[in-house]
């Protein structure tokens, strides 16, 4: 049997193999990222439509940020101690009813308000998430796990922007309102996440495995008592906290630059993040077999600097095309940008998780989400300013120049240092 044909053989095994947590949760992200899609797509342009500007969805932006920083991590501590699962049913729960307020407000105080609140929410389902996903799959199937549960995330999220793109022009068709269009086309998807919780109530937590040498020892009591392996917490929260800044400026904003800059229709937008969940979702099925060549950390290194060069062509599309060409040109710079930079985070996630002790596993989500969650809102609030100025190039600039500085460390403290399931995968 070929080399390819065995990799086959063991990727579909491992996937048979997921046990009962395991499989209601993929049931549960897929029915709860259709809102991520619609969202991503709509609610910024919902705001632009009820009369706020890019500076107030900036604010909104901000406020956010610092609500998810400042609650990062106690929910971190919190996660640590209760059922992760009811970590996923607060936390959605609650932040489905915080967005059915949103799209049904047009008061910007209950905006920013309600925008707060969901991010507290958010914190709390973030920290549960990826440790559940590491407690529910042992050493040699994590990798295809995050893999899969990446994949259905993204073709959930597809749904979303493809109803989020399409269904309001139709409503339009009818006579509706551009505001009541967005918010009907938004609760399709916010139904959806409601539906998600009745998997996650039946979810059963799955005590971690993996046996540690310094199980038992006394550590002292505090919000970081249970830090155990201080200096590899630090390397990763630096990662992905020049990630989050870069990416604030940009990603959050997307729809705007898209809308404003590039001339996009609400339809065409919806298409762009549509094909780019498509592929995204179908390049994280591929990456077990990918880490299974090349090893996590190389995995995640070449995929995210091969992505660098397309962040700089979507922002400066505008003015490399013709104004008939200038959407297909920035949403395959898009498309190909987001599914080669986010074909490393179940690779990371799977390595990160196991470098570290099961114990820890949360409070360090919660201490990255803190940081992360910060410099997001710094620079999604810088770069609304700047686009609201007209400068649509210099948040593209920044998210390149931190994304590569980002990796380029990650290469350096963990080049050669083995995942856990580098050697799982390459057996299959």
């Amino acid at each position: 049997m070929s080399a390819v044909a065995e990799d086959s053989v063991s990727y579909l095994g491992r996937i048979r193999a997921f046990g009962w947590n395991a499989r209601l949760y993929l049931l549960h992200i897929f029915g709860m990222d259709v809102i991520h899609g619609a969202w991503e797509v709509l609610f910024n342009l919902y705001l632009l439509a009820i009369g706020f500007d890019v500076r107030f969805i900036g604010l909104r932006l901000l406020l956010m940020g610092i609500a998810g920083a400042l609650s990062s991590i106690p929910a971190g501590r919190l996660a640590d101690r209760i059922d992760r699962k009811w970590g996923f049913i607060i936390g959605d729960g609650g932040g489905a009813v915080c967005s059915v307020i949103l799209i049904m407000s047009i008061d910007g105080n209950v905006i920013l308000a309600f925008s707060a609140i969901s991010a507290c929410f958010g914190a709390l389902h973030h920290v549960t998430e990826v440790p559940f996903m590491a407690e529910n799959s042992a050493a040699g199937e994590r990798i295809h796990l995050f893999s899969v549960g990446s994949g259905f995330r993204t073709l959930a999220a597809m749904l979303g922007a493809l109803v989020a793109g399409f269904l309001p022009m139709r409503l339009l068709g009818g006579g509706m309102e551009l505001p009541e269009a967005y918010r009907l086309a938004v609760m399709f998807a916010i139904g959806w996440w409601f539906l998600s919780l009745i998997p996650a109530i039946f979810l059963r937590r799955n005590p971690p495995e993996e046996l540690f040498e310094d199980e038992g020892e006394e550590h002292p009591a505090g919000m970081f008592a249970a830090i155990r392996n201080g200096a590899t917490i630090f390397h990763f929260v630096v990662i992905s906290s020049l990630l989050a800044l870069g990416g604030g400026f940009v990603l959050r904003l997307a729809n705007v630059f898209f809308l404003q800059d590039a001339h996009a229709s609400e339809q065409e937008i919806g298409t762009i993040f549509a094909v780019g969940s498509l592929f995204l979702a179908l390049g994280a099925f591929l990456v077990p077999l990918v880490v299974a060549r090349f090893g996590e950390v190389m995995s995640v290194f070449w995929t995210r600097l091969a992505a660098i060069p397309f962040i700089l062509l979507i922002g400066y599309a505008p003015q490399l095309a013709s104004p008939q060409t200038v959407v297909s040109l920035a949403g395959l710079a898009w498309v190909l940008r987001t599914s080669l930079f986010n074909m490393s985070n179940p690779a990371i996630d799977a390595f990160s998780m196991g470098r570290l002790h099961p114990g820890e596993r949360a409070t360090f989500v919660g201490i990255s989400s803190l940081f992360a969650q910060a410099l997001a809102a710094v620079g999604a609030y810088t770069g609304a300013t700047l686009m609201a100025a007209g400068d649509y190039r210099t948040p593209f600039i920044v998210m390149a120049v931190m994304y590569l500085i980002s990796t380029l460390l990650f290469f350096r403290w963990f080049s050669g240092v083995s995942g856990r399931s580098d050697a799982a995968t390459a057996e299959g």
